[in-house]
């Protein structure tokens, strides 16, 4: 899932689900508590020094109390070059 970290707590971290539209606009979807591996800090550091990341849950569900399992962090810069690379592919559709 793309995100916008929120918050990030000792044991969960709010979110908000994004998507990107055809025209390269970001659409929030919805915001969602996860669930952080009490195993691994390194995740919550991720995603405590990142405004966006990507994020993979165990279920791969997304959804309220998924426990996560993987966090890429991205920058603002990063998320526009998703923005970019998802309006090259539609126009490459066309």
């Amino acid at each position: 899932m793309l995100a916008k970290v929120n918050s990030v707590g000792k044991n969960s971290v709010n979110v908000t689900e994004l998507d990107i539209d055809d025209f390269g606009s970001v659409i929030p979807l919805k915001n969602v508590d996860l669930v952080l591996p009490s195993n691994d800090d390194s995740i919550s550091l991720t995603l405590k020094a990142s405004p966006y990341a990507a994020v993979f849950t165990q279920d791969g569900k997304d959804e309220q109390g998924s426990m996560i399992i993987l966090a890429r962090g991205m920058s603002l810069e990063d998320l526009n070059k998703e923005k970019e690379h998802t309006i090259d592919k539609v126009h490459k559709r066309k």
